[in-house]
């Protein structure tokens, strides 16, 4: 929270629309955080808020210089926790003894397909602010790239040794 205000203030909507561009893709975040934590984030000093008086009376969010402190602190402390890795398709390979050979099949696809997709969409990405965005972040999304890249050739691998066997004929 604190990162995406230091970029510059945001109402709780600005927010979910930053993350939802950003860090979204590889920190999930439930939409209600979006709305509680700068709340708890003022009450701590580390953000401020200004209200509108007439129409919505929309809540803008600025980080203050408690806030900066904190989130320079955050970002200096060390990071040793292993990353986390959710996925579903992971976890219904783990299981598919109990499946048929068709749906391990379709999961390889779909899930190969998957993550083509979300590779793609983040080349697009990177092509598109690449020449301006902030370093880090583009490094960011240079990892992201590799990450779904090197899953969804594990998938494309896995495809081909399951068409592969589906060729052979059965034992007698």
């Amino acid at each position: 929270m604190l990162g995406m205000l230091a970029q510059g203030p945001a109402t709780s909507y600005d927010l979910k629309q930053r993350v939802a561009l950003t860090i979204g893709n590889f920190w999930a975040f439930a939409h209600s955080q979006l709305y509680d934590e700068p709340v708890r984030l003022v009450e701590a000093g580390l953000l401020s808020a200004t209200e509108e008086e007439g129409g919505r009376r929309r809540r803008t969010y600025s980080i203050t210089e408690d806030g900066r402190t904190a989130l320079r602190e955050w970002l200096a402390s060390p990071t040793p926790d292993e990353t986390e890795v959710r996925d579903l398709g992971l976890l219904k390979l783990f299981f598919s003894t109990f499946a048929e050979p068709a749906d391990l099949a379709t999961l390889a696809r779909t899930r190969r397909d998957s993550h083509k997709a979300r590779a793609d969409g983040y080349m697009a990405m990177y092509n598109q602010i690449a020449g301006f965005a902030d370093r880090w972040q583009v490094k960011s999304l240079e990892l992201g790239i590799r990450i779904e890249r090197c899953v969804e050739r594990f998938w494309t691998e896995f495809t081909e040794e399951l068409d592969a066997e589906a060729r052979k004929p059965p034992r007698q």
